[in-house]
């Protein structure tokens, strides 16, 4: 048995690794510049070409099934189903990765991949209740729980890929699970594909373990995702379906409950549900003074904790289930404690989000329309006039911002900006075309420490965002002696003419 499985893991390794690395030499996915991201970690230009490795080290592994595996084995159509909708998956996310595709676009493909997985027998038909052991037929409600375990997966994997690493490590634990899974299932198919994969993402991890030279993009991802739902549904085929699919989402314990506190974290300021920030766990534990290495073994760590838990449950048939929700939320309860969190402060919290709510959503709005005037502005001197009206209407007093060796300030009349002991004071370093320092006050009176912070962070996104759409419109980055360049488009000449700084 242990040398199909090293067979599989360095076939799968050894071609992910390989499409990777002549892709990097051929330069593809490396040409122009990366638009920088606000809250990434990371900065450069590097490609979003890992998936296009990870699959090809899959569908080596699946060709080969067909000589390894009789015709009973491997030529149903659930086992086409596997192959077929993990490309499928994968090809939406390379699609995304090189032209941006809209949320709910992304969304209702998801959709028809599951609903076509379902139609191919990859279903939750039914459940067996830990305990009690009924098995109700779900009915109509089988295609509803199948969309949404294909769709949460693909996207759980999307979410957790924040940092260098740490989404293929923790899809490589899973697929070593699932390949656990299919062994004590004796399910053949299973485990080479479940192996061959986690050989793809041992591959896929040379090149993207920090410091990163490749990521796996959303078509990695997605494609993790989807072959993690699929497989785990593979494995329920003896009626342990409940105990399949609780196993893998136990071994994503710790994302799952970073996304969802990151999602009320929002709520509560007012955010939209999906923007990026810099609070999720990996953050914090760089800020605490981790490298980006540390911080992804740590993470590892816990995952391969959870992964234990998860396969408890499905060697117990989920009879450890309700002990392993306790210790997780004895585990909650330590951590609250841990943040000094009370009755008192969450009142305070909720009676200060009200008002927050209606800052960030004003912050929001001002900095849409920032970013859309950088298409329309005729020099950075006048987009300036508007930083600083927009920055006035968020509640700032005093700016203050360095573009490479000059600088520009600004302050509102009237205001505290030059006594400190009444102000907040942030420093950002923005990201954009070019650049920048960004420090900006207010008025203690004003704010709430949190929202003041979260306010600088909406100001410093908008002037990087309207520096990226700057140098696209003018081909030049924006500092201050910036001038946009001359155009023929009629279209384009009457709106600049239009256009009406605020000073």
């Amino acid at each position: 048995m242990l040398f199909p499985v090293l067979f599989f893991v360095l076939l799968g390794c050894f071609t992910s690794w390989l499409v990777v690395h002549c892709l990097l030499e051929a330069g593809f996915g490396q040409s122009g510049e990366a638009e920088p991201q606000h809250h990434h970690t990371h900065t450069g230009v590097i490609p979003r070409i890992g998936g296009v490795g990870i699959i090809c080290g899959f569908a080596v592994t699946y060709l080969l099934t067909f000589l390894f595996l009789d015709d009973l084995d491997n030529k149903s159509l659930v086992h086409y189903a596997v192959f077929g909708g993990g490309f499928g998956a994968f090809l939406l996310g390379f699609i995304d990765d090189f032209k941006p595709l809209g949320a709910k676009l992304k969304l209702l493909a998801q959709i028809i991949i599951a609903m076509a997985a379902h139609e191919c027998g990859l279903s939750i038909e039914k459940l067996t209740i830990p305990f009690v052991g009924v098995v109700p037929d779900l009915g109509i409600f089988s295609l509803i729980l199948t969309v949404a375990w294909f769709v949460a997966m693909m996207n759980l994997i999307n979410l957790i890929d924040g940092l260098d690493g740490l989404a293929g490590g923790v899809g490589l634990m899973l697929m070593s699970m699932l390949a656990f899974l299919g062994m004590q299932n004796g399910i053949a198919f299973s485990i080479i594909l479940a192996i061959g994969m986690a050989g793809a993402i041992l591959g896929f991890l040379f090149h993207n373990f920090p410091p990163a030279k490749v990521y796996m993009g959303d078509s990695g991802a997605y494609l993790i995702g989807y072959v993690i739902a699929a497989l785990a549904l593979v494995n329920s085929e003896k009626g342990t379906v409940l105990a399949a699919m609780v196993a893998p989402v136990l071994a994503l314990a710790l994302p799952i409950a970073d996304v969802a506190f990151a999602m009320l974290r929002r709520a509560i300021k007012g955010l939209p549900l999906f923007r990026p920030d810099r609070n999720h766990i990996h953050h914090r534990l760089i800020r605490s003074g981790l490298s980006h290495r540390g911080t992804v073994l740590v993470l590892y760590g816990v995952s391969l904790c959870a992964l234990v838990g998860g396969l408890l449950v499905f060697a117990s048939q989920g009879r450890y289930l309700a002990i392993l929700l306790g210790f997780a939320f004895v585990v909650i309860l330590l951590t609250f404690r841990g943040q000094k969190i009370t009755v008192s402060s969450l009142q305070m919290l909720l009676s200060d989000s009200l008002q927050a709510r209606k800052d960030t959503r004003n912050a929001l709005y001002l900095k849409d329309w920032f970013i859309s005037e950088a298409e329309r502005a005729d020099s950075a001197k006048n987009l300036w006039s508007d930083y600083r009206f927009v920055l006035k209407k968020m509640g700032v007093c005093r700016a203050e911002m360095k573009i490479g060796e000059e600088t520009r300030s600004y302050f509102v009349p009237n205001t505290a900006h030059e006594d400190e002991a009444l102000l907040w004071v942030e420093t950002h370093l923005v990201r954009g075309a070019a650049e920048a320092e960004l420090t900006l006050y207010a008025e203690k009176d004003g704010f709430s420490e949190r929202q003041f912070n979260l306010i600088c962070d909406i100001a410093a996104e908008a002037w990087g965002k309207a520096g990226v759409k700057w140098k696209e419109v003018n081909d030049c980055p924006l500092d201050f002696n910036a001038v946009a360049k001359s155009t023929d488009n009629y279209r384009a000449q009457k709106s600049r003419s239009l256009y009406r700084p605020t000073y």
